[in-house]
């Protein structure tokens, strides 16, 4: 898995540029904080945008290429975004109190299964500053799981790169494989993921002790329902 992501990441900024609505959205919510928190941040592409708008943002990402690629970004423009090697079992290892937390771009289901989606929900809560914001944002699994063996993603092509990703169910997971094609040299990767739901994921966060604020399905604050493309859900931490 570690080779494909190293092959993925020179083009993974090509293939998931900023989403602009989606930077809005959390900077609506996180202008205030002192410190927020990328679980997952991938290159850095969401965290460099959200520091050139003026947030302070610390990343927690366990691939390596990946990391080291955010450290070069931040260098090249000049800014600071101080990067943890962290899965997301370990943002307890993170010392210091953050303003927000957000985990976005289908993160989430890289748990293992419902009980290491509790403890990494506990930790948000344990490491957000009380009356502060925790964003998720996934896939909708309602969709997905009704429909597992038809869902695929739009095939992303620029110019000689084409990448494609598919879902099959096996069991209580879902596998996830991703296909990247360069100048007709062809790289996989199959990964399982566990598809949270919107019915398991909200009661969850009420019992560690979130407040649910909104629960949209899209980042453009559609309302969400069973045929929504994601799942989005803004939870805060009582005061």
């Amino acid at each position: 898995m570690m080779a494909f992501y190293e092959r993925l990441t020179p083009f993974y900024d090509e293939i998931f540029p900023v989403n602009e609505t989606a930077c809005d959205f959390l900077l609506s919510f996180f202008e205030k904080a002192e410190i927020v928190l990328d679980v997952g941040a991938g290159t850095g592409n969401m965290a460099m945008a959200l520091t050139k708008k003026g947030l302070r943002v610390i990343a927690a990402e366990p691939d390596v290429a990946m990391a080291e690629y955010i450290g070069k970004k931040a260098g090249e423009n000049n800014v600071t975004i101080p990067v943890h090697i962290k899965a997301m079992q370990e943002i307890d290892q993170i010392a210091e109190k953050v303003g927000g937390i957000y985990c976005i771009g289908n993160t989430l289901p890289h748990v293992n299964n419902s009980e290491e989606l509790g403890l990494f929900i506990k930790k948000c809560y344990e490491l957000l500053s009380n009356g502060n914001r925790f964003i998720l944002q996934l896939v909708n699994y309602e969709k997905v799981l009704s429909s597992v063996n038809d869902f695929s993603f739009p095939v992303i092509q620029k110019d000689d790169l084409t990448f494609t990703r598919y879902y099959r169910q096996e069991g209580e997971k879902i596998i996830f494989t991703t296909n990247l094609t360069v100048k007709g040299d062809k790289f996989s990767n199959s990964i399982p993921l566990y598809p949270v739901t919107s019915s398991q994921l909200i009661p969850i966060l009420h019992e560690v002790g979130f407040e649910v604020e909104h629960v949209y399905g899209n980042f453009a604050r559609q309302e969400y329902s069973k045929n929504s493309p994601a799942l989005v859900v803004v939870a805060k931490k009582r005061v």
